[in-house]
C-alpha cells in the first residue's frame, strides 16, 4: 500500500470517528462527565488563552498564510504546499460551519469575555490548529532548514496547537468533546492534503 493511499485510510478512519462522536454528544448523555473537566480550566490565564483563541481567527490566519507563502516563495521551497495548506484551511473552516449545524450542539453556558456565536459541535479552532499549524509544522519539519531552527520551530508550532485548544476551555467556548472533534476533522483533511500533495509529487514521501 502506497503512502498517499495509508493517509486517505486514516482520513477515513478520522472522520468515522468524528461522526460516531458528533451523533454522541448530541443524542446521549454520556460524555457529561468528560466535558465537566473543562471546569478545571475556566477563567485561567485569561490574556494568554484571548491571545491563543484571536490566531485561530481570519484576519490572523490570512496574515500568516501571506507571511509563510512569500516564504516559501522567496526560498523557492515547495510553495505548492504552502498554498495547499491554506486553500485546505478555506475548505475544512466551510465544512466545519456547515456541520455545525448538522449537529446544532449548544455552546457551554459559562463564557469568559465574551459569548462566541454558532453552535458547538465541532470546534473550528482545534481543526484549524491541526490543518493550518499542524501543516505548516509538517512543512517545517521536513524542509532542509538547519536542525536546530528546525527544532525551534517545531516545538512552537506544537506549543501552539496545544495552546489553541486549551485557550477555547479557558475561555468557555467549547466542551472538550468539541476540541476532540475537531481534532478529528482537522486530522481528516490534514491527511487528504498531504495524501494529494504526495500523489502530485509535490512532496517526498
Amino acid at each position: 500500500m502506497t503512502e498517499d493511499l495509508r493517509l486517505w485510510f486514516v482520513a477515513a478512519a478520522c472522520f468515522a470517528v468524528f461522526f460516531a462522536l458528533g451523533i454522541a454528544v448530541t443524542h446521549t448523555t454520556a460524555f457529561i462527565r468528560f466535558d465537566a473537566l473543562a471546569n478545571a480550566v475556566a477563567g485561567r490565564a485569561t490574556p494568554l488563552a484571548i491571545l491563543f483563541t484571536t490566531s485561530g481567527r481570519a484576519l490572523p490566519l490570512l496574515a500568516a498564510a501571506v507571511v509563510g507563502i512569500s516564504i516559501a516563495a522567496l526560498t523557492r521551497y515547495n510553495i505548492v504546499a504552502a498554498i495547499a495548506i491554506f486553500a485546505m484551511q478555506l475548505l475544512s473552516q466551510a465544512a466545519i460551519e456547515g456541520l455545525k449545524h448538522v449537529f446544532h450542539r449548544g455552546r457551554p453556558d459559562k463564557w469568559i469575555v465574551h459569548q462566541d456565536l454558532g453552535f458547538s459541535y465541532p470546534s473550528g479552532h482545534a481543526a484549524t490548529a491541526v490543518v493550518f499549524y499542524g501543516s505548516w509544522l509538517l512543512l517545517v519539519l521536513f524542509s532542509p532548514l538547519p536542525k536546530i531552527t528546525k527544532i525551534a520551530f517545531v516545538v512552537v508550532l506544537a506549543t501552539w496547537m496545544i495552546g489553541i485548544d486549551w485557550s477555547r476551555l479557558a475561555l468557555g467556548a467549547h466542551y472538550p468533546t468539541d476540541l476532540i472533534g475537531g481534532t478529528l476533522f482537522g486530522a481528516a483533511c490534514t491527511c487528504i492534503l498531504w495524501a494529494m500533495l504526495l500523489h502530485v509529487r509535490a512532496f517526498p514521501a
